[in-house]
This record gives structure tokens, sequence and C-alpha cells, in this order.
């Protein structure tokens, strides 16, 4: 990506919220998200979001929007015409004024490059998110450091794997050098607000990704609280100015 790339500098921090809707996205914006990752489904970790909803958001608030590309509630990109419909997505989404995709898949326990490359390659001028599939490969390392080769892949969503939240962060750093330093690594998956400045200080980690902790109930039927976005915010030590 070399002096192309789009990297977060090393002194900002970032909040992205998971919002499910438009009440979901205008309230993670009122609390001080930086942007938003738009799913449906959050008890099947996230699916596509359809289109009328990607408009509602896309217009309804000002902070970046990164759409899922997911179909399945499985990690495997499964057959041709699912390929063709997450590609013919892509396109569809790419003209939306979206930030960026969200996506990624497994096939035999690596990462499936094949398929991430032919959806990449429908949105060519569009930046790419690739999610927490990559710990679901025998070797997360290795399919971090294989994203290295995609120029329109930015980021790379990762929880640290299983284990205590030390163990967790324990491996932060092998898999922001495994991919490399054109390239986010984002922490998300599970997180709770106070691991926050936990990770703060205790890893180079500059975003943060949050679901279910700034959701009232916190469970994947809840809704965005702009009051837990804001503490989250807080807790990171940092708020946006127009942020209420």
């Amino acid at each position: 990506m070399g002096e192309d790339s789009r990297a977060v500098p090393p002194e900002t921090v970032e909040l992205e919220v998971i919002a499910c809707s438009l009440e979901d996205a205008r309230a993670a914006e009122e609390g001080g998200a930086s942007r938003l990752e738009l799913t449906v489904r959050l008890d099947q970790d996230g699916l596509t979001p359809p289109p009328g909803l990607v408009r509602e958001v896309v217009a309804g608030v000002k902070i970046p929007v990164r759409v899922m590309l997911r179909d399945r509630a499985t990690f495997d990109l499964g057959s041709l015409e699912d390929l063709a419909c997450l590609k013919q997505q892509a396109r569809d989404f790419a003209k939306l004024g979206v930030d960026g995709l969200v996506t990624g898949f497994v096939n035999e326990g690596e990462l499936d490059q094949e398929g991430l490359e032919a959806i990449c390659a429908e949105a060519p001028a569009t930046r790419f998110t690739v999610h927490r599939a990559v710990e679901h490969t025998r070797s997360p390392v290795a399919a971090l450091r294989a994203l290295r080769r995609f120029q329109n892949v930015d980021r790379a969503l990762v929880g640290g794997g299983t284990g205590s939240p030390e163990e967790r962060i324990s491996r932060f750093a092998a898999y922001q050098e495994a991919l490399g330093p054109d390239r986010q690594l984002v922490a998300g998956g599970g997180l709770t607000l106070e691991m926050l400045p936990v990770l703060r200080e205790k890893t180079r980690l500059r975003i943060f990704h949050l679901g279910r902790a700034v959701r009232t109930p916190e469970e994947s039927s809840g809704r965005v609280d702009a009051s837990k976005v804001q503490r989250a915010c807080k807790l990171l030590g940092f708020a946006r100015q127009d942020s209420q």
C-alpha cells in the first residue's frame, strides 16, 4: 500500500461500533463512535444487511460506515452462486458511499485467498476489513501475513484468540507484526468496557471494535446505548469534538 496507505496515524485512537439499524447507528454516533460496522443478525456474528438499510445509515449519519459481506452463519464461502451474490453485493455497496466492506472466509483451515481476491476485485477502489475469519484458520499469523498482498485490505479484526485477557493481549503484537506496518489491526470480538484501558496501556492497538458491550441489554437483541459508547470513548482516552 506504501504511500497511498490510509492507515490510522499512531497517535489516533478509534472506536468502531456495530450497528444493526439506523437507530443503532445514530446512538453510536451520538455517543462519539469514530465509525460503524453495519450488519444484521448479531446472534450469528453478523450477516450482510439489506441495501435499503445501507442507504438509510449512510445517509443518516456523518461518521464512516463499513458494511458486512457475509451471507452464511459459517466462515466458509459456500457455493459458486454464493460467491456470485457476494460479488454483486460488493459492487452495489461500493456505489452507495460506504467507507468500506467487511468480509473474509476460511477454506479447509486456511484463509480463502481466492474467494477474497474475487470479492475485492469487484470493488477495487473500496477498502476492506477482513474480520475474525482469520482466527478460525489453523494459523492466524499466517492468515494475517497473507493479507499483505491484497492492496485494498487495510484492516484486520481480531480478538486475540481464546484464554484469559492476558493471554489474548500477548498475541496482539505477533498479529500486528504478521499484518505488517501498512495495515491496521482492529481489536474486537468479545471485548468488555473494562478491557479497554488495559489494552490501551499494554498494547500498541489504536482501533477498537465493540458490539454487545455497548448495547442494552448486553446481548445480540440489545440496542446500542449512547451512554455506553460515550463511556467507552472516555476509557480509551478520547472523545469526538462533535459528539454529544
